[in-house]
């Protein structure tokens, strides 16, 4: 294959920039219609992700009160449970993994 130092470079468009045939196909992306009917089931298992999505992952209340507890001395750490639990969670990973 000859290279010819005549021939102009082919440029790309920037990654925000639309080519023609994009710009149509998204106009008339734009201009349809789709009319979507969930069943019961779909309809309440959005309800229900909905309403997991509000309870909070982290139990402050219990959060504080364990620290209130440790800072008082009531609550001692048993290293073993600690060690136990960790031990648990990484072959239930490795379990779910398979």
């Amino acid at each position: 294959m000859k290279i010819d130092p005549g021939q102009k470079p082919v440029t790309l468009p920037a990654a925000g920039e639309n080519r023609p045939a994009q710009a149509q196909a998204n106009t008339r992306a734009d201009t349809e219609q789709t009319a979507v009917t969930l069943s019961q089931r779909a309809a309440k298992l959005k309800q229900l992700e909905t309403q997991l999505a509000a309870i909070p992952v982290i139990d402050r209340a219990r959060v504080d009160s364990i620290k209130q507890a440790i800072a008082s001395g009531q609550y001692t750490i048993k290293p073993e449970n600690i060690a136990d639990g960790l031990i648990d969670s990484v072959k239930e990973m490795l379990r779910v993994a398979k």
